[in-house]
């Protein structure tokens, strides 16, 4: 299978569905380039002088959002995302959260080639994920109070619905890697 025509494929679900698993995996197996969005705000945390915390992540992803619209974390790549694409690379994006995000890359890829990836899991499964996650753990009202502010404020749920392939991610590695392989050749 030829790694040029998988494109852009934006991966989307809610925290702890296994959405950087998924990129990882996907560009293991097609040589693609992996984005990651969220590396907007913690580089605007930096150049603030901020520590790096939950609640100062969580002001500049409004900040953010609020001075550069809902695509504002997708803006730095757009430019990489039509470099990588221009020579046959494939480009995965962790994570989109908003249509808007997604809108704006795709906007820039060739011959429509530009793909959503939702990736599930139950709120007790996501919540397993994350409460034992080395880097920003959550407990169940934390999850519960992202959840809502993706749903309220982002509208990830409609980022969900419109994903063209969606996997569940419940069991094994190896079903979900199998299932992402499948992806991958739909892709192709």
């Amino acid at each position: 299978m030829g790694s040029s025509v998988v494109g852009l494929v934006g991966v989307t679900g809610f925290a702890g569905a296994g959405k950087t698993t998924a990129i990882k995996h996907l560009s293991t197996l097609t040589g693609g380039r992996i984005l990651y969005l969220g590396q907007t705000v913690l580089a605007e945390v930096r150049r603030r002088g901020l520590s790096d915390t939950p609640d100062n992540e969580r002001q500049v992803r409004i900040d953010l959002r609020r001075e550069k619209g809902r695509g504002a974390f997708a803006i730095p790549y757009v430019d990489e995302v039509a470099e990588s694409l221009g020579n046959g690379i494939p480009v995965f994006v962790d994570a989109i959260f908003s249509p808007e995000e997604f809108k704006l890359l795709a906007s820039r890829v060739p011959g429509g080639a530009a793909r959503l990836l939702a990736i599930d899991a139950s709120f007790d499964i996501r919540l397993a994920r994350l409460a034992c996650r080395p880097e920003r753990p959550f407990n169940a009202d934390e999850l519960r109070e992202r959840d809502k502010y993706e749903l309220e404020e982002l509208g990830t749920d409609a980022v969900i619905a419109a994903a063209e392939c969606k996997i569940r991610n419940e069991e094994t590695f190896d079903d979900f890697y199998r299932r992402l392989a499948a992806f991958v050749s739909w892709c192709a």
